[in-house]
């Protein structure tokens, strides 16, 4: 029964630029982190000061003067705590972190009467016991004219666990998305919220936010960790996959029971992508027929598993979406062109060299070039990565020193010839290890690059790279509800310490009226130099997890050439509808008209990502949580399928702060730069 106002987080390796606005609107007034004081080539500037985050949201916060949060209460530590204040004068108060606090143990008797005895020591100010809050409360009453850090709080440090434990990550990203889905169509099951699974839905996030830790998530635990963590998540997929289908497959019934189709679509994302489908027994078809659409349908085989691809059709983008197998042919065909060393659809032209690396990829409009004048791009690069210290932790900048361009290919050839895609295949060997890839164009936007690696190196790193035909001196890359930039030189010592840098789903280079974004699905680590954009995809350090990383890896990121800044090309829903595929579940077949419906909840703003849908946790209300993604205002209409009774903004903690108006089946709301924003409906 205690409401907790301080954010507690002494040992975690940075901190994004969303997080003022996050604890803010979660009752958290007080922020205390430690690990900063590491930092390996500049010290962050304060102890005390005011964090400002990417909307403007403020939050008082403290790093302990002494650089520990494991005191051990001798003299020498003390004297540091008492004269290391950097922001003496500003606030006199600093908390003393002591005891065995990092593997437990807490205080000892000796630490306690150390500081007694400190305590005691001519003058020197007092040590005084207190509830962490207490002291918050007095220091930030006490505490006057403090200055002010905007932006992410950077740890130059730690850089590998944006990359360690690959096969990890990938599995948060999904269970991340599945549980989105699974939510979003939960609302919506005939039988209203009284259906909602609240609680088994409450366990396979538990599960996942457990797999967060700062020791899993980022890659630093023992290998014993990772053998149980992987039979978890593949339990929260097959759980949550399954409960996605029922939900699809009741939903998809209720609109038409007497339907005389085979396939239920559902998508939460508002471009258009690709669809994959397990083939149906017996005859291959030639096409769908979805809403009135006859699209073609192309069967592949990748990495040796068989799919059918489709391309999804427009009325279906915001829709359960009802449809049936055709053995007619399509009427309407991509208009795709294959020839031995190029690609190309509607958009885009990709030329390869003799080894499948890309030489050029240009717009069918005007010609414009994306790729740099005589560069490779999606070249491959292996390095040592050996670090001095914290091996599973470290990428050292020396390590860049180290690049090998992998540019011989064992084989390069098309395999794919439409009439949805086309796409080649391209096979590397290189030490104990193996790339092999597809490059494809099709239904999704941009250039698709499906891979999967045998990966069997010791203490190396593997990266690819995609020099651009773009010149600008900021970088953006996404980050938690918005994105950040960051420079594309190395000015400063604090820009040089940048090497590798975090990022969420996509990345950015534009000038003026053009540039370049990369997508993924499940990488964090990267760097950007001048026009280099590069992806690092795997590392093989040797402790504390001696096999880390051995083994089978797939994923897949995509290069989305664009015209305009990136607010104006669906860079932020296009890395959305990779994340969130298209759900295609198998229906009981009847006799009837085609039914479809909409998304359940939509928003006609491209400055607004419907994060979140869910059942309220205290009500039979539901939660829709959006957020601004490209810094701007303004105002915006939330559609819902069914007729809105009522509407209240609350903070992240579900509490109403301001009814709203309802018109029907829609609400409009206000929404100022990188704002989150939620929205109880009760429908």
């Amino acid at each position: 029964n205690v409401e907790t106002k301080d954010l507690w987080l002494p040992d975690t390796f940075g901190f994004c630029a969303q997080l003022p606005q996050i604890m803010a609107k979660s009752g958290i007034e007080y922020f205390l982190t430690q690990k900063i004081s590491w930092s390996q080539f500049n010290k962050f500037p304060h102890n005390t000061f005011w964090w400002e985050g990417l909307d403007g949201s403020r939050i008082w916060s403290h790093f302990p003067p002494a650089n520990t949060y494991t005191g051990m209460a001798d003299p020498e530590q003390v004297l540091q705590h008492l004269t290391q204040n950097k922001d003496a004068g500003r606030n006199d108060h600093g908390l003393y972190i002591f005891g065995y606090g990092d593997g437990g143990g807490g205080p000892t008797t000796e630490k306690l009467g150390s500081l007694r005895r400190c305590g005691r020591a001519p003058a020197k100010p007092a040590f005084e016991g207190k509830k962490a809050i207490e002291f918050f409360e007095e220091a930030k009453s006490k505490s006057r004219d403090l200055p002010v850090w905007v932006g992410e709080i950077y740890l130059e440090l730690h850089r590998g666990t944006y990359t360690t434990q690959a096969n990890t990550k990938k599995f948060n990203r999904q269970c991340e998305f599945l549980l989105r889905d699974l939510e979003w169509l939960s609302s919506f099951l005939p039988g209203g919220l009284q259906e909602y699974p609240a609680k088994e839905i409450e366990s396979l996030w538990k599960t996942v936010l457990l797999h967060q830790f700062h020791d899993i998530l980022p890659g630093s635990s023992v290998r014993e960790v990772y053998e149980e963590v992987e039979d978890s998540y593949k339990q929260v997929v097959q759980m949550c996959e399954k409960m996605i289908d029922d939900s699809i497959q009741k939903i998809a019934e209720n609109l038409d029971r007497s339907k005389n189709r085979p396939l239920a679509i559902f998508t939460s994302a508002n471009v258009s992508t690709e669809v994959r489908v397990k083939p149906p027994k017996g005859e291959t078809p030639q096409s769908i027929i979805c809403n009135g659409q006859s699209l073609p349908v192309q069967l592949i085989e990748e990495f040796g598993e068989k799919h059918l691809v489709f391309q999804t059709p427009e009325a279906a983008l915001e829709a359960v979406a009802i449809a049936e197998w055709s053995k007619s042919p399509p009427t309407v065909i991509p208009k795709l062109l294959v020839k031995s060393r190029k690609i190309e659809n509607e958009l885009f032209s990709v030329r390869f060299d003799t080894n499948g690396n890309i030489t050029s990829v240009q717009s069918k409009e005007d010609e414009t070039e994306f790729i740099e004048q005589g560069s490779l791009a999606n070249m491959f690069q292996l390095f040592d990565d050996r670090p001095t210290s914290w091996s599973a932790w470290d990428i050292d900048v020396f390590s860049h020193e180290t690049q090998k361009d992998l540019i011989k290919s064992e084989s390069f050839e098309i395999v794919e010839r439409g009439p949805v895609r086309a796409a080649v295949e391209i096979e590397k060997m290189f030490g104990n290890s193996r790339i092999l890839q597809r490059i494809s164009l099709g239904p999704t936007p941009g250039i698709r690059f499906d891979t999967q690696i045998d990966w069997y190196e010791d203490e190396k790193m593997l990266k690819v790279a995609f020099p651009v035909n773009v010149h600008t001196h900021r970088a953006i890359f996404e980050t938690q509800f918005g994105f950040v930039e960051r420079p594309t030189h190395k000015n400063t010592s604090w820009e040089i310490a940048k090497f590798e840098v975090p990022h969420q789903k996509w990345i950015d280079l534009s000038e003026g009226d053009m540039g370049v974004a990369l997508l993924n699905d499940g990488k964090y680590g990267c760097d950007v130099y001048k026009n280099v954009m590069r992806l690092t995809l795997l590392r093989s350090p040797k402790a504390p997890d001696l096999y880390a990383d051995m083994g089978t890896h797939r994923f897949t990121y995509v290069l989305l050439p664009h015209f305009g800044t990136f607010h104006w090309a669906n860079i932020v829903h296009s890395a959305y509808a990779l994340n969130a595929p298209v759900r295609v579940v198998p229906v009981a077949r009847g006799e009837g008209k085609v039914a479809f419906m909409n998304r359940f909840v939509s928003c006609d703003d491209r400055n607004i990502i419907i994060e979140s849908v869910k059942k309220a946790e205290d009500s039979n209300s539901i939660i829709v949580r959006l957020y601004e993604c490209h810094q701007t205002r303004g105002k915006a209409e939330l559609y819902c399928s069914s007729k809105i009774k009522s509407c209240a903004i609350c903070d992240l903690m579900e509490n109403e702060l301001q009814q709203i108006e309802v018109s029907s089946n829609t609400v409009q709301f206000e929404y100022r730069p990188f704002e989150i924003i939620t929205l109880k409906i009760t429908t």
